[in-house]
């Protein structure tokens, strides 16, 4: 598999892959709008840009999208699936405020799109993520799975809608937001939506929003971890299967 590389030196804003490789985007591409079309392969992707609306196009393709947020500003992305197989996963430990508009459309059946996001919102700051998916064909699946810790009178919204259009039966929708609240004055939303047209679907959510379980906390410290560590062994294991994913040490 060929690794790509883009840093500031690439001033188009869209790029075409059709043949399997493994892309890194630096941090210091700074394109406001940028479109990849992903066509005939499979694709691993690190984005570590700070480009603020990103379009993908996907087209009979394998890809894994891992987004490294590293910028305050509104952003966008859209995710068009066409018989492909997609993986987006976005890891933001920003202490800013961040407005995320996300939106994916399943446009042809037997496709599957799956969206990860693990958020922390500390430091008074204010972090909303508003997540649309549309299944609009037959046989097509949109899992989405959101988790986030929240401390220091700061804010973190996730508010999902996944829609079935009429016609799209045996589509799969599937949704979780899970978020930890580390003080009392800490606020976690959550805003689960189901739009359903067709009756031979499957649908589903699950939403949790407080603080860390105190039966858990008290086995762990009963197997001699203090407070701080059960804290943070247990907000780690919500994310490390993200940051897992990235197998290049140095990021």
């Amino acid at each position: 598999m060929d690794k790509l590389i883009i840093d500031s030196s690439f001033k188009d804003n869209s790029l075409t892959l059709n043949k399997d490789c493994y892309l890194l985007i630096n941090d210091d591409v700074r394109a406001n709008d940028f479109e990849f079309n992903i066509i005939d392969c499979k694709a691993t992707i690190i984005d570590m840009s700070n480009s603020l609306n990103k379009v993908f196009n996907f087209n009979n393709s394998e890809a894994t999208i891992i987004e490294i947020v590293n910028d305050s500003k509104s952003k966008s992305l859209s995710l068009n699936n066409d018989k492909s197989f997609v993986e987006y996963n976005i890891i933001d430990l920003l202490d800013n405020d961040i407005n995320y508009v996300i939106n994916d459309k399943i446009v042809n059946e037997n496709s599957k799109i799956n969206i990860n996001v693990a958020s922390v919102s500390y430091k008074n700051k204010n972090k909303d993520y508003k997540i649309d998916t549309s299944n609009l064909c037959r046989g097509s699946v949109n899992e989405v799975n959101c988790f986030g810790i929240v401390k220091d009178n700061s804010v973190l919204n996730y508010d999902v809608s996944s829609f079935i259009k009429n016609g799209a039966k045996k589509s799969v929708v599937r949704q979780s937001s899970n978020i930890l609240l580390f003080d009392e004055e800490s606020v976690g939303k959550n805003n689960p939506i189901l739009l359903i047209e067709e009756n031979d679907v499957k649908a589903s959510h699950g939403s949790s929003i407080g603080k860390i379980d105190d039966e858990t906390m008290f086995y762990l410290c009963s197997r001699g971890l203090s407070k701080s560590e059960a804290t943070n062994l247990i907000c780690l294991g919500k994310v490390e299967y993200l940051i897992n994913k990235i197998d290049d040490k140095e990021i």
